[in-house]
């Protein structure tokens, strides 16, 4: 593809674009403008329909409505291999009978480079990847980790402004996941391309990601930058799927600008993450994460630190701890919550692992939740 003209504001634009499969809608009018170079991730679930939104931007996919343009050019009945966006996929999609080299000039053979040159582009190619010396080998010869390393060159060989990427580490053992992840990472910020990256890992998404949008059953449920959607998520569906998520249902009973008062079944609780158009009496849900639940208790205080040193103001609350798990940094506890009236709610903790004394199975504590931390969300929050 040609440089892009210069007054284009936008890498991808798309216009309600739909596409169905029989009764199933695949994506529901869907618009997203992303930006040259940024690094953008499409997250959701199983069959939120962010595949086949990757393979319409890639023309293997026609929509049935909207529009697709690639810096200001329509994208309608333009073929794949001349949109200049070339697709890495999950499972490679490497020629077995050919070698690495051979792999990776394939699309310069297909447009007909001169053969000095596609040795030059491949050996750059190769070496960006830390894959020199590496060009007379068969893929079968090849860990998952150097094949991925090799269908990354075979794209980034035809210099594109785009790069779409359906989720290529799904494929890989945990360790070379989070090596590979880093190795993205750093091809992208050595580039000015920009990346579309689809993925169901969450990890992912937040570790690496400029903008990201979150999807559910072909709509858009929220897009920005991943700190953001984290603390300040838009609706309950982005808050439980991008990390955990303790969740309080209540009534609004005082709503302003930037601060809701909100009664839970452990009492009133203040949320300044909001309220999102919430009046008195809505029915709404506090949503807090488990790194934002500080033990306030005297015999309570984690890592040996002094009692409430770490306690911030706020939400207060009184509960049992039901199970201690240590995951290497964290600590995570499950904890049963005292509801007014009688009952119990279940929430989750989670605190840095450091040495000293710390909660145990059984123990009771008193809890605090800074209203910095907590959002106050519509109950009914428009997830389709």
């Amino acid at each position: 593809m040609p440089n892009p003209p210069p007054e284009a504001e936008s890498a991808i634009s798309l216009r309600s674009v739909t596409k169905r499969f029989g009764e199933v809608v695949a994506v529901d009018a869907l618009d997203l403008d992303i930006r040259p170079g940024e690094l953008f991730f499409l997250l959701g679930p199983s069959g939120c329909g962010k595949t086949t939104l990757l393979r319409m931007m890639a023309g293997l996919e026609t929509p049935d409505a909207g529009e697709i343009r690639f810096f200001g050019r329509d994208m309608s009945g333009r073929p794949a291999h001349l949109r200049g966006a070339p697709m890495v996929f999950q499972h490679y999609a490497l020629w077995p009978h050919l070698n690495v080299h051979d792999n990776v000039a394939f699309g310069l053979v297909e447009r007909r480079t001169p053969k000095a040159d596609i040795a030059l582009c491949v050996d750059g190619a190769l070496a960006r990847v830390g894959l020199s010396g590496y060009g007379r080998r068969r893929p079968a010869q090849l860990s998952g980790g150097q094949q991925q390393r090799v269908a990354l060159a075979r794209a980034l060989v035809l210099s594109p402004s785009l790069l779409l990427l359906d989720e290529p580490l799904a494929n890989l053992d945990a360790k070379l996941r989070n090596e590979m992840r880093e190795e993205l990472g750093r091809l992208h910020r050595e580039t000015d391309i920009a990346f579309v990256y689809v993925t169901h890992d969450q990890t992912e998404a937040l570790s690496l990601a400029d903008r990201l949008a979150v999807m559910d059953r072909g709509r858009l449920m929220a897009l920005g930058e991943p700190a953001a959607l984290y603390h300040r998520p838009p609706n309950l569906f982005t808050s439980t799927f991008l990390g955990e998520a303790n969740q309080l249902p209540g009534a609004v009973r005082e709503a302003h600008q930037a601060a809701a008062i909100v009664e839970t079944p452990l009492g009133p609780w203040a949320a300044t993450g909001g309220p999102l158009g919430l009046k008195w009496n809505d029915r709404a849900v506090c949503v807090f994460r488990p790194e934002a639940v500080e033990p306030v208790s005297a015999d309570a205080a984690p890592g040996g630190g002094a009692p409430g040193a770490a306690a911030p103001v706020g939400n207060r609350f009184g509960a049992r701890v039901l199970r201690v798990r240590m995951v290497g940094a964290t600590v995570t506890a499950d904890l049963e919550a005292s509801a007014r009236g009688g009952g119990v709610l279940p929430l989750r903790a989670t605190w840095l692992n450091r040495p000293g004394p710390r909660l145990r199975t059984g123990d009771s504590a008193v809890f605090a939740v800074d209203g910095g931390a907590v959002t106050a969300l519509p109950a009914e929050d428009g997830t389709p």
